[in-house]
């Protein structure tokens, strides 16, 4: 069974039945690396064409290639479009205010169809010379600036940390081939930082691009921070459109890290997300994953328990309707002793949607004294919605306190009697439900602000 049904709409802009699904992308590469990334440092053009070669061996994912981690999810659709990389042309007349956080944006970064908006953005370029002196020698300075700017100026963090987090996959491949700008976020040792860093990516709609966002975030020792990314579409009316976004996150002994993700693309987008993150000593991540839209829409989370200590909370809320089509794949290794995990992710299903979550937490032999949670949840408003759910479980440690579990139902119809009988409609019942339902994930969220912004996101999107 496909992710994608047929009937689907999506545009007829398809490649030639002789060409391979590859072949657009092999050739864009070429050009790219001949044109765009000449002047990149010798480590970052060899890491590029061993990208490209990983993605022209592979191939992209089917099910029909024994690659099981993609059976409830058909990427051909995608594969078939002819995307075009963006020139950065469609930057002008944007209005912000739609996009705006309830709060001081001192750190905010924005790009626009994969092209830093400087007028959009907060961090001044002028003091980039300043920071890459002193980043290179591990001193005071906080970071929240373009990956390319990093790259250009030669930073020791970017060879260091870049792509070292990810594996091989044919998405996370392309993403490496064609890296061009994004975020570097690097929070020095014992540095907390109050505000909200907020990255934004905006794909127009105005053209069929694909965009490849990269971001890198190094949590120092002992450092307190929370990040916020944001993927919008300007208009609703959008050509389709393909983000492939990949975000590494290392944090260090101590450090602190609240990361949040909304994803609002258009209806007819392809997002396709990868996420990677490795926990040192007594660190703790704590990600929120909000997909509110798209058309077909995956996510890949990884989390890596390097060091004893580390600890890990993953929320997450999907909503389909329509034919949208979700899927949220995650993997926690706990790697070390001493350990924890707590996963809650919940899906909302209407029209003739369909929901995917596989997650699977593996413990080590070395991992004695794991604590480790998963739950998946599902509500289906529809006979059409679909959803598969596979939490899963590995151990190979015998100190453990692990559990896993999934449900799949509809709404309680005793529970909407109830509220009828307290004189509300089936309407105002039903939408109270909902709310109930979603909101142990949002208040995972721990900034007052970004819980009011993403409360009114959810809150819209279910009305």
């Amino acid at each position: 069974m496909t992710g994608w049904p047929s009937g689907r709409a999506h545009s007829n802009s398809t490649m030639p039945q002789n060409d391979s699904q590859e072949s657009h992308y092999l050739s864009m590469f070429a050009a790219f690396e001949k044109n765009g990334a000449s002047d990149s440092p010798d480590w970052l053009k060899t890491l590029r064409r061993e990208a490209i070669a990983d993605f022209e061996r592979n191939g992209f994912p089917t099910a029909r290639r024994g690659n099981e981690l993609w059976k409830y999810t058909d990427v051909r659709p995608l594969a078939n479009h002819v995307f075009a990389r963006s020139d950065g042309s469609n930057h002008e007349q944007i209005d912000f205010a739609a996009y705006k956080l309830p709060c001081p944006r001192v750190h905010q970064l924005v790009f626009v169809d994969g092209h830093y908006a400087a007028d959009l953005s907060t961090e001044p370029p002028s003091q980039s010379a300043h920071r890459a002196e002193t980043i290179g020698h591990r001193s005071e300075g906080l970071i929240v600036g373009r990956l390319s700017e990093a790259i250009q100026e030669r930073l020791p963090l970017v060879e260091q940390y870049f792509n070292k987090q990810v594996g091989s996959s044919a998405f996370a491949s392309l993403n490496t081939a064609f890296v061009e700008d994004g975020a570097l976020i690097y929070i020095p040792d014992g540095v907390s930082v109050h505000e909200p860093i907020y990255l934004l990516f905006i794909t127009t709609g105005r053209s069929q691009v694909v965009t490849h966002p990269r971001v890198l975030v190094i949590a120092g020792v002992n450092s307190k921070s929370t990040i916020i990314q944001g993927y919008e579409s300007l208009i609703t009316d959008a050509k389709p459109g393909f983000t492939n976004a990949v975000t590494e996150i290392v944090t260090h002994s101590g450090a602190v890290l609240n990361h949040y993700k909304l994803q609002r693309e258009a209806a007819n987008a392809y997002h396709i997300s990868s996420t990677h993150a490795t926990i040192g000593r007594d660190s703790h991540l704590a990600s929120v994953a909000l997909d509110l839209d798209g058309g077909l829409v995956r996510n890949d989370l990884c989390v890596k328990l390097a060091e004893p200590g580390a600890s890990v909370k993953l929320d997450g809320l999907y909503i389909g309707e329509g034919e949208r089509h979700v899927d949220n794949h995650t993997f926690v290794d706990h790697f070390a002793p001493r350990t924890s995990s707590n996963e809650v992710y919940k899906g909302i299903l209407t029209g003739a949607s369909r929901g995917v979550f596989v997650g699977q937490v593996m413990v080590r032999p070395e991992a004695q004294q794991t604590i480790a949670h998963q739950l998946n949840k599902n509500m289906v408003l529809s006979d059409e919605a679909e959803i598969d759910s596979q939490p899963m479980l590995e151990i190979f440690a015998d100190d453990v306190q692990c559990t896993h579990g999934a449900t799949v139902g509809r709404l309680d119809a005793t529970a909407v009697f109830y509220l009828n009988s307290r004189g509300l409609s089936t309407q105002e019942a039903q939408q109270l439900l909902i709310q109930g339902f979603v909101s142990e994930v949002l208040s995972a969220i721990v900034d007052d602000a970004i819980r009011q912004y993403t409360d009114d996101a959810v809150l819209t999107k279910l009305v």
